[in-house]
C-alpha cells in the first residue's frame, strides 16, 4: 500500500506539472514567444513520458485488485481523475488557440501571395492558394 500511495503522489505532482506547462504554453502563444513555445513542447514530451512509464508501474503493482477496495487508493485515483480532466479542459483551450494562430497564418499567406502574384495565382486540392508561373518550362 505504502508504494502504491508513493506512485499515486509521484503521478499527482507529475500531472500537476504538466498542467503548469500547458498553462506556461498558453502564455506563450499569447507572447508569440516561439524559443519559449518550443522549450515547454520539449518538456512537455518528456513529462508526458514519464508520466506513461508511472502510470504502467501502478497498473503493474501485484496487489493492484486489492487496492481499487481500499477507499485512500480510490480517494487518490479520483484526485488524479480529476487533475486528468482539468489537464483535458486545458489541453482542449490551447489546441483551439494553436488552430487559430495557424489559421491566421494561413490568411496571411493567402494575402500575401495574392498581393505578390494576383495574376498567377492557383489552388491546390485542399483550397489553398498558391502562385506559379504558367507555361514555365515552354519553349517557343
Amino acid at each position: 500500500m505504502n508504494q502504491a500511495n508513493e506512485l499515486l503522489d509521484q503521478q499527482a505532482e507529475q500531472l500537476t506539472s504538466l498542467g503548469d506547462l500547458l498553462q506556461a504554453e498558453l502564455d506563450a502563444y499569447k507572447q508569440r514567444n516561439t524559443d519559449k513555445i518550443l522549450d515547454t513542447a520539449e518538456a512537455k514530451q518528456a513529462l508526458l513520458i514519464k508520466i506513461q512509464a508511472l502510470d504502467q508501474s501502478i497498473a503493474q503493482l501485484e496487489n493492484l485488485d486489492e487496492l481499487k477496495q481500499s477507499e485512500s487508493f480510490q480517494a487518490s485515483v479520483d484526485a488524479i481523475n480529476h487533475q486528468l480532466k482539468e489537464i483535458k479542459v486545458q489541453s482542449a483551450i490551447n489546441e483551439r488557440v494553436i488552430r487559430t494562430s495557424l489559421n491566421n497564418v494561413t490568411r496571411l499567406k493567402q494575402s500575401i501571395l495574392s498581393l505578390k502574384n494576383a495574376d498567377s495565382m492557383t489552388y491546390d486540392k485542399q483550397g489553398q492558394a498558391k502562385t506559379q508561373t504558367l507555361g514555365k518550362g515552354i519553349k517557343a
